[in-house]
C-alpha cells in the first residue's frame, strides 16, 4: 500500500541523468554533471514555466537559445554567468557563493579555462 501510495510521487520526480550533460555554446562547451547537483531543487534551475515544472535544456528553442548574444534575457551565457538580477540563481553565481566558503574551489568553480565547467 505504501509503495502504491508513492508512486505518485516517484512519477512526478524527473530522472537524474547519470552522464554529464555537454552544453555547445558559441565559445565554449560546459560540462554539466547532475550528479553533485543533486542537493540542489530541480526548480532552483530549471524554473517555473508559466506556473508549471519544465525540465527542458535551457538552450531549448524559443528559451534561452541565443548562443551570441552576451547579455538579455535569451543568452545562454548570460543566464549561465550573471552575478546578479536575475529572477533565478545563475550558474555562475552559485559558484561565486560556494568558493566564498571554500577558496581553494575557486579555479575549479570560476575558472574560464580548464575548470570542471570549461575542461
Amino acid at each position: 500500500l505504501s509503495l502504491a501510495l508513492a508512486l505518485p510521487v516517484l512519477a512526478a520526480q524527473p530522472p537524474v541523468p547519470g552522464t554529464p550533460l555537454e552544453f555547445k555554446g558559441s565559445r565554449k562547451t560546459v560540462m554539466f554533471p547532475h550528479a553533485p547537483h543533486a542537493k540542489v531543487e530541480c526548480v532552483t534551475c530549471h524554473h517555473l514555466v508559466q506556473g508549471k515544472e519544465n525540465f527542458q535544456k535551457c538552450a531549448t528553442a524559443g528559451c534561452h537559445d541565443d548562443l551570441t548574444a552576451k547579455k538579455g534575457e535569451k543568452s545562454l551565457f548570460y543566464v549561465v554567468h550573471a552575478k546578479t538580477g536575475l529572477k533565478q540563481q545563475t550558474c555562475l553565481e552559485c559558484h561565486t557563493k560556494i568558493v566564498a566558503e571554500k577558496p581553494d574551489l575557486k579555479k575549479d568553480l570560476t575558472g574560464c579555462a580548464k575548470s570542471r565547467c570549461h575542461p
